[in-house]
């Protein structure tokens, strides 16, 4: 007998041993091309579909959350009109489905389904698969299940379906005479076992769909033009519905949680072989020996992916148990990590690591799939470069060994070594633990949402490794490959509008962008946290998950954010996670349905459908682009870029139709290979919609009409003036005649430049020099509008200046004064004078009047000046009332006075009158130095200015304001606001408190220098302090929850006019006036003012020392317009705990207001100087039988007294009214009051003016008690 023994069977023993020593035998440091599906992935397993895993499903039943359904498909590309011998499964093959359960057995299943198939030819006298109701092979199963290693058969004679052949087979009576196939054929064989199991074995629509043919030709992503390789193909299925309770260990009713740990298990299914088969020429084939594993799954991709070609066999062989160690080394470096990273690293990323090399210049198709290289880098507390994630490359390993790892899954006390093995393994915290041990739910594998805010100065930067919201815990730690599902999650309807095919992807977005579920960190049942890797649902799109996978996006999910998330920034949904979300490989559902219910697959495709041959015509096509995606070369009819597509041009585009950028669309005529610059040829029309972006790259820019320029459509060409335009060019760039005279935004991004050539641009929001210069001249002049309603428009400075002239705008809100009314200005020009400032600007006309400066009675000037500066050593005097001696320092300037940078001016001007300042633009350090302080009680201000042409942002961070320097300075700023032609009020910031940190573009504030007597004060600032992001109203951001107790108080009457005082406790500030936690009171000119009083001063923001429970009374000088109804009202009230209430009080009313429970007090004033009248107190008042304590609640102020004092007495001294009585140093009595008490205790005002200079004492006494206080009088 001639026999031959078959080289896969032969070779498997063989195999299997070499194996145990490690899957790096077969290796041979070979790697597989980018694949995708378990479809033909290993040599061997190709040679014998019969045998070959394809796909592995496991999700939660939709209809039904009592059970689970596990999916198991074999024999990959079945076509439907592949006879006469159809494809079946097969009758020397053992298929198994394999669950786990249990950790605490890391050596075997728990439960074992075993499938063997049995094949009858009932007709053997035909070629046909079926004839007159019978089948040529027809094939049974028997399925035993196996627990504990005890086998009971559940099944037995089982009934595959046969092949859908097509209609005559089916339904015509010389064929099966069945009415219809899937409800008569394939539904009748679901055969429920006594176990409670429900099954079919048979042929379905293979549901994997990805475009294989580009995946394959070195990862050709086309998105635009993807065909779904596996269209109308079909597979050989074993599905199975079970109870959940026969699933979970521990035969619980009901899970704990929606993330019960003990509801996962792990599944993998296999084919196994006997290990030899001999072939007769005089018989049929026999076989005989031990079962050989010849093929195995748990997840997708695994085989195809992971592991390099040389291993794959022997991975095919092992089991979860017996997974070789290796293959954890090609998770942590997964070879298609070399293929998301750039050899020479772009767009801003980390230097790659030393000796390492990477291909993503050769895969360009994926180019918006970058990992990170720096994520979190700048941020306190973590490495400066942050962490690099890319092949060879450290990740999270610099953080081994520091305590912030204790109690999360890096503990070493846990799972921090197995997570944490050595450098140069980045993902071994993310890509080894998704496919080995599932993810449990523990620090930091939890989103984003809810998790410790980082160290000020680091933006919306959260700490990766504190707890956050819980959105998956599959762990099961048996280390190997498995489908890890938890089947506590309930499963998301497949009708909702939530459900999408990124699965797990898709909760995490939801989890951190929507506010249904981006509160707080509860936990909660985000939609498709069913989806996988928490199993797979049919619907999932896994190949665009594992690629977004390896590109990061589980990483940033929980905080460790992509590369361009920079160090102050407040957005971590930055361009490059949009681009990885929004990434698809161009097939996103499969190319049928899925059926609603068991089996779920859909009816396998006929053999006389369309799917046994293509069509021939051919019709140019209608594209609409609705994610970031590249668009291949081609001819269209029409494309549309919607609101959220982003379409990258990689060749030569013709458009017969209409191409429309919809707003907030992008267009790139630019693809992802530098050499890919094409013009849009054909001809159709070209619509550019407001607020969409048009990327260009020709050299020309952009044309109206003719065959010049990126848009070379012979129809219509719309581009929109409140559109943006983004020159990404690699040659030199002109604008070209097309860009409109007036934009949205203007992009520099070509290190070569731009030169306006249209006539010159307006700009309404943005000019970004992100890489390049942008030229300019008189004749191409660049304008940077500004509008009340608008906002004002900057410039961004990354890596490129405006070289030429250049026009700022800066309007004026009337929000608070339609008319005119004095306003702060300063100039973001290199060289300009103030007539430069008050020239040509309607409706005003400037008045240099001098004679003012020395002027006995400068307000009886006339004419009445209209331009001021400001020179603190004009200040002589003390004492006076309101704002006199702080006045005495503004002073009119010549007209041709240089506008120094840094600067500010004061123009008393309309507010509907726009100022417009040409010149040269500021950019890059600014300072001004020989900053004063005199002797006076108003010496020391300084009338500074912005200097940029974009706001400035002071926001300080533990003391440090990015971009500021300070010397001999206080930390606040002063912005002034005004409310009438003569009237204004200030707005105060200081140490992350008040009103906005933000200074606009041109806008005056004062500041003061610290310390009297001194010439040393200096600003100086960097670009770093400059905001980057246009807003209408700059907004600004805390950059980490604020826990200092504090309470903001707002006076406000029967007009818009407000005045706010805050009062807050930290370490380190003082009872007195401290420069880095304070803000003085500016004296508000609008007769509205509200502020808190230390001993010689008033302060708009007063920090003080932390409470310590003993009570603190902080008296308010509060000023009124005049006699009327006013209301304060608490509009922060933070961070006092419940032993610490806040109370108004009110001496003249008696008013006793707990501001945690009655937030607005109304009250009516009969003066307009109500000093006295109100104090704050925090914490329990103090006992009258503890003499000292009731002393420090007693306040008096000013003191030193100038003309009058004040004092206010807490309702704790006594009962009876309270008798207050001034000595001097003789003993002798001056003067007496006698106080009323109330229950918000009493205040009375001293004249002193006649008394002479000296020390005093002031005795109050009330019944039995007794409190003296020093007072001094300076005159």
């Amino acid at each position: 007998m001639n026999s031959k023994q078959l080289r896969a069977y032969v070779a498997l023993p063989a195999l299997v041993a070499a194996a145990v020593g490690g899957l790096a035998t077969w290796s041979q440091l070979r790697y597989t091309p980018l694949e995708a599906s378990s479809h033909r992935e290993a040599p061997l397993i190709a040679d014998d579909p019969v045998a070959d895993n394809t796909d592995l499903y496991a999700f939660v039943d939709p209809n039904d959350a009592t059970r689970v359904t596990i999916v198991a498909n074999y024999i990959p590309f079945e076509l439907p009109q592949g006879g006469p011998n159809y494809s079946t499964f097969g009758e020397n093959v053992r298929y198994e489905i394999h669950v786990k359960n249990n950790a605490s057995n890391t050596t075997s299943d728990d439960i074992t389904y075993r499938f063997t198939f049995t094949r009858v030819n009932e007709d053997p006298t035909t070629f046909f698969n079926i004839r007159l109701g019978a089948q040529n092979l027809k094939t049974t199963y028997t399925c035993e299940k196996i627990v504990g290693g005890v086998s009971t058969t559940i099944v037995t004679n089982g009934v595959v379906p046969a092949n859908n052949v097509g209609p005559r087979s089916i339904s015509g009576g010389a064929g099966l005479a069945k009415a219809n196939y899937e409800t008569d054929v394939r539904e009748s064989a679901i055969t429920t076992a006594g176990t409670g199991e429900k099954m079919l074995c048979g042929p379905a629509d293979d549901p994997f769909f990805a475009d294989l043919g580009a995946i394959f030709d070195l990862a050709n992503i086309r998105p635009t033009k993807a065909t779904d390789g596996l269209s109308h193909k079909n597979c050989h299925s074993i599905t199975m519905s079970i109870p959940i309770t026969v699933l979970q260990k521990n035969g619980k009713n009901a899970p704990s949680t929606i993330l019960d740990p003990d509801y996962v298990i792990g599944v993998w299914a296999s084919a196994s072989r006997p290990a030899m088969q001999t072939l007769s020429n005089t018989a049929n084939p026999t076989n005989s020996g031990d079962w050989v594993q010849v093929s195995r799954l748990g997840m997708p991709l695994t085989n195809e992916v992971i592991t390099p070609i040389g291993g794959k066999d022997a991975w095919n062989a092992r089991t979860p148990y017996t997974e070789s160690s290796v293959t954890d080394g090609y998770l942590s470096n997964p070879e298609l990590g070399l293929y998301l990273a750039d050899n020479s690293p772009m767009n801003g990323a980390a230097p790659k690591p030393a000796g390492q090399t990477y291909y993503g210049e050769a895969i360009p198709n994926v180019a918006a799939l970058r990992i990170q290289s720096k994520s979190l880098y700048g941020r306190a507390g973590f490495p400066a470069n942050g962490f690099d994630f890319r092949n060879g490359a450290d990740g999270l390993y610099p953080l081994k060994g520091n305590p912030a790892l204790v109690g999360t899954a890096f503990d070493p006390a846990t799972y921090g070594n197995y997570l944490l093995p050595g450098p140069g393994q980045p993902r071994s915290v993310d890509i080894k633990p998704i496919f080995h041990t599932g993810v449990p739910n523990q620090a930091p594998y939890q989103l984003a949402t809810g998790k410790t805010m980082l160290a000020p100065g680091s933006g919306s930067a959260v700490n990766p490794l504190s707890a956050g919201k819980p959105f998956i815990n599959n762990f099961l730690p048996v280390v190997g490959d498995m489908l890890r599902l938890n089947m506590a999650v309930p499963p998301t309807p497949r009708n909702s509008a939530d459900f999408s095919n990124q699965g797990l992807l898709a909760a995490a977005a939801l989890g951190l962008t929507d506010g249904r579920f981006n509160k707080d960190a509860s936990l909660q049942n985000i939609p498709n946290m069913d989806g996988f890797p928490n199993g797979r649902r049919l619907e999932d799109a896994v190949d665009q998950i594992e690629l977004k996978a390896v590109s990061g996006v589980v990483l940033a999910a929980i905080g460790l954010w992509y590369d361009d998330f920079g160090p102050t920034a407040t957005n971590p949904v930055t361009p490059q996670l949009g681009n990885v979300l929004g990434f698809t490989t161009g097939v996103e559902k499969n190319d049928t349905t899925i059926r609603a219910r068991f089996p779920f697959l859909q009816t396998p495709w006929s053999g006389t459908s369309p799917a046994s041959g293509p069509t021939n015509s051919i019709v140019a096509p209608d594209l609409i682009v609705s994610t970031a995606m590249p668009v291949e070369a081609g001819t269209y009819n029409n494309i549309t870029i919607t609101k959220t597509g982003a379409a990258s041009f990689n060749g030569p585009i013709v458009v017969n139709g209409a191409l429309v950028v919809q707003t907030g669309g992008i267009l790139s005529t630019r693809g992802v290979l530098a050499t890919n610059c094409q013009a849009i040829t054909g001809a159709g029309t070209f619509e550019l919609q407001a607020g969409a972006t048009l990327r260009i790259c020709a050299t020309d820019g952009i044309a109206a009409t003719g065959a010049s320029g990126a848009i070379q459509l012979t129809g219509s060409r719309s581009f929109s003036n409140d559109a943006s335009y983004e020159y990404i060019g690699s040659d030199a760039q002109t604008s070209g005649a097309g860009l409109p005279s007036r934009v949205r935004s203007l992009t520099v991004n070509n290190a070569a430049g731009l030169t306006l050539n249209n006539g010159g641009v307006a700009v309404a929001q943005t000019v970004a020099l992100t890489n390049g210069n942008l030229t300019t001249s008189s004749s191409q002049l660049l304008t940077l509008l500004s509008t009340p309603t608008a906002g004002t428009a900057l410039v961004v400075n990354t890596n490129g200046i405006v070289s030429g002239p250049a026009t700022m705008q800066r309007a004026i809100d009337p929000t608070f004064n339609a008319g005119a009314g004095y306003r702060h200005y300063s100039s973001p020009m290199v060289n300009n004078t103030l007539s430069n400032l008050t020239s040509n600007v309607a409706g005003f006309t400037p008045i240099y009047n001098t004679a003012y400066n020395t002027a006995p009675m400068p307000s009886a000037v006339t004419p009445f000046p209209n331009v001021y500066a400001y020179e603190q050593s004009r200040v002589t005097t003390s004492g006076n009332a309101g704002s006199i001696d702080f006045d005495k320092g503004f002073f009119v300037p010549l007209a041709t006075d240089a506008m120094t940078p840094v600067r500010g001016y004061d123009l008393n001007i309309p507010a509907s009158s726009t100022v417009a300042l040409m010149g040269t633009l500021n950019n890059g350090p600014q300072s001004i130095s020989g900053l004063a302080r005199g002797p006076q009680t108003q010496s020391g201000w300084q009338l500074l200015g912005n200097p940029y042409p974009s706001p400035i942002d002071f926001t300080e961070v533990s003391g440090v304001t990015a971009g500021v320097t300070r010397t001999n300075l206080d930390d606040a700023v002063y912005v002034y606001q005004s409310t009438g032609q003569y009237v204004g009020s200030y707005r105060s910031y200081v140490n992350g408190l008040g009103g906005s940190p933000l200074v606009a573009s041109m806008q005056g504030f004062f500041m003061r220098v610290t310390t009297p007597g001194s010439s040393n004060g200096s600003l100086a600032l960097t670009n770093a302090a400059r905001v980057t992001t246009f807003a209408t109203t700059p907004s600004f951001n805390r950059s980490t929850a604020d826990t200092r107790p504090q309470v903001r108080l707002r006076l406000q009457g029967s007009t818009p006019l407000i005045d706010e005082t805050t009062v807050y406790f930290e370490q380190g500030a003082t009872a007195g006036f401290d420069p880095r936690f304070d803000a003085f009171k500016l004296p508000n000119s609008s007769g509205m003012s509200v502020s808190s009083l230390i001993t010689n001063s008033e302060l708009s923001i007063n920090g003080l020392a932390p409470l310590t429970g003993a009570a603190v009374t902080v008296p308010l000088n509060v000023q009124v317009s005049g006699a009327g109804s006013y209301s304060l009202n608490a509009i922060d009230l933070l961070n006092f705990n419940s032993a610490t209430p806040v109370y108004l009080l009110d001496t003249q009313t008696g008013a006793r207001v707990d501001l945690g429970k009655q937030p607005v007090y109304s009250f009516t004033a009969n003066t307009a100087s109500l000093t006295g009248r109100f104090s704050l107190l925090f914490g329990a008042a103090p006992l009258a039988t503890a003499p000292a304590a009731v002393a420090d609640q007693v306040k008096l102020f000013p003191n030193p007294a100038k003309g009058s004092f004040t004092v206010v007495v807490p309702a704790e001294l006594g009962r009876t009214a309270v008798t207050a009585t001034l000595f001097n140093q003789l003993g002798q009595q001056v003067a007496q009051q006698t106080l009323p008490m109330t229950a918000a205790g009493a205040s009375a005002q001293f004249d002193v003016s006649y008394l002479s200079l000296g020390v005093y004492t002031l005795r109050l006494k009330s019944g039995d008690n007794q409190v003296t206080k020093r007072v001094v009088v300076a005159q």
